[in-house]
């Protein structure tokens, strides 16, 4: 068979890694039952020629990484034939971890320049990726047609708007700038880049991931220049200087980014936002008596006993909801404003003008803050202030009894946090420890398995080796893991070669990444995540197999 034209396959990678951030949540291509995204098209066409080129050159060998990826991905389908109901859309994650062991193998095959290659396009796709977020981070808001071609809805953070950066999720966006920078970093190590250079490379880059609020990603790109230091260190100590600079400029950046933004300090000292938002209700009458329709004045003290401070501009407002006692329905009323910014621990009084509802009947009057176009304080698990309210004549409605509950008012699904997804996970492992409940079903189990009738099912283990093993079971994760390991084990062998050094430092600080976010994170599901896991496993593979003829040449 003639290999492919060499000027399909020298683009062929490149071209892939330059896309890993962009993934369009439409149109797709029907492939059978199933939907390809374009990003997978493009990914799949691309290993075809890298493949095709791999075999006419004889390359059929897979390296011990690879290898353990390949046979993970084994379990995985055997797993998804042994899950009990959902087995189509457990076979469809099956496939997608087959072709993600497929790319690997290509990686690994493929020229050296080819990878040297596909390091730049990753480093260019990071970099406008962290433009984009930089802009939708400073509140350009004409990208948002574009950006809602990745993404099912903007993000925002206590009234603060998370960048995408041209992702589905802003953890996502973060990440795939964190890869770019990784890419980046070993290619201007490579080229001798003086400390001033690495700086101006690294500060968009870092500001972009910053623009994302994310602290897993951040927290991982910190550990793998960590990783990048050590091994360029180890073959090239005057080069290390580099990736030391990017760190640098990340930490300075983090710093002076924190500075007076209020979400990015509480974000890095609390798990999720309920700890944000806290308030106590005073209510000056303990019941009323109105007309249907009346309206009155009455006076509310409020606490913040949150960590936020309440800002006008952030349109915290006191309201109030009339819950139907008879008929076991919620209506939400009107606002009144803030005379000033509330800091933690402070309070005020306010006088609110109530309506009451038209139809006679026994009500309670159930105070609850709000942040405008964010959340209401009930939605964030505070309770709020109950009053009895009869409307009509007190002698023609029934009093309110004091042990009626107040309904739920968040309108939202559960939503639990990350040591509860974990708890969850963990049991579907213990019993299911050798196949799992099947790939990709714990999104679809963990509500019912928690007793939730109502639960997103977008949501995963906050934990890459967790969701393994919840979900494939023991044996997949064990692979999974040794793959990772043979990985950063054959980089670590290669980058004590002097010639080598660059691509190593790349594929290692890449693994060290996913491993760390993979703590706090799951990125299986998404191409261009489970791709750039495939290219740092090839890349290792390869050097593991010749370190030095995959070097990536310096420049004088």
């Amino acid at each position: 068979m003639d290999p492919p034209p060499r000027r399909w396959t020298s683009v062929a990678l490149p071209a892939v890694m330059a896309l890993v951030p962009f993934e369009p949540r439409s149109p797709t291509c029907p492939a059978g039952p199933f939907h390809v995204t374009l990003l997978e098209a493009v990914a799949l066409a691309a290993t075809g020629a890298l493949g095709a080129a791999a075999l006419a050159r004889g390359r059929r060998r897979l390296r011990l990484p690879v290898a353990l990826l390949a046979a993970f991905a084994a379990v995985e389908l055997v797993s998804a034939a042994a899950a009990d109901g959902d087995r189509a859309a457990a076979l469809k994650f099956t496939l997608r971890m087959a072709f993600m062991a497929v790319f690997a193998a290509v990686v690994a095959a493929a020229e050296a320049g080819d990878r040297r290659r596909a390091l730049v396009g990753l480093a260019l796709g990071g970099g406008v990726a962290s433009v984009l977020a930089i802009l939708e981070g400073a509140g350009v808001r004409v990208l948002d047609p574009f950006l809602a071609a990745f993404r099912e809805m903007p993000f925002n953070v206590a009234g603060v708007r998370r960048a995408t950066a041209g992702s589905e999720y802003p953890n996502l966006g973060a990440a795939a700038i964190a890869y770019g920078l990784l890419a980046a970093v070993a290619a201007a190590g490579a080229r001798r880049w003086s400390l001033g250079r690495t700086a101006v490379l690294a500060a968009p880059f870092a500001v972009g991931l910053l623009y994302t609020y994310s602290r897993g990603a951040l927290l991982a790109l910190a550990a793998s220049l960590v990783v990048a230091i050590v091994l360029v260190a180890r073959a090239a100590p005057d080069r290390a200087r580099v990736p030391a600079a990017a760190l640098a400029t990340v930490a300075l950046a983090a710093v002076l980014f924190s500075a007076g933004r209020e979400v990015f300090q509480l974000r890095l000292g609390s798990e999720g936002v309920a700890e944000w938002y806290g308030a106590r209700y005073e209510p000056e009458a303990q019941s009323l008596v109105l007309a249907p329709g009346g309206a009155t004045r009455t006076s509310v003290r409020v606490t913040n006993t949150g960590l936020k401070t309440w800002t006008v501009e952030g349109q915290f407002h006191l309201s109030y909801h009339w819950y139907d006692v008879e008929r076991r329905l919620a209506m939400d009323g009107g606002r009144t404003v803030l005379p000033h910014a509330l800091d933690p621990g402070q309070s005020v009084s306010l006088v609110a003008d109530v309506r009451a509802p038209g139809r006679p009947g026994s009500y309670l009057l159930l105070w609850d803050m709000v942040q405008e176009h964010t959340s209401w304080f009930s939605g964030q698990g505070v309770p709020p202030a109950a009053v009895p309210v009869t409307i009509g004549a007190a002698s023609s409605a029934a009093a309110v009894a004091p042990s009626v509950s107040p309904p739920s008012l968040t309108g939202l699904a559960w939503r639990p946090g990350r040591g509860e997804l974990w708890s969850l996970a963990l049991g579907m492992w213990r019993a299911h420890p050798w196949l799992g409940v099947g790939p990709d079903r714990f999104r679809r189990l963990y509500g019912p398995w928690a007793g939730q009738a109502i639960w997103d099912d977008r949501v995963y283990a906050n934990d890459l080796l967790l969701e393994v093993a919840a979900t494939s079971g023991t044996i997949a994760a064990m692979l999974l893991v040794s793959s990772l390991g043979a990985g950063l084990w054959f980089v670590w062998r290669a980058g004590a070669d002097a010639a080598a050094w660059p691509e190593a430092a790349a594929a290692g600080s890449l693994l060290a990444f996913v491993v760390v976010h993979g703590t706090v994170d799951y990125v299986l599901a998404f191409t261009g995540h489970y791709l750039v896991l495939a290219f740092a496993v090839g890349t290792a593979a390869a050097l593991g197999a010749s370190p030095a003829s995959s070097a990536i040449e310096p420049r004088a």
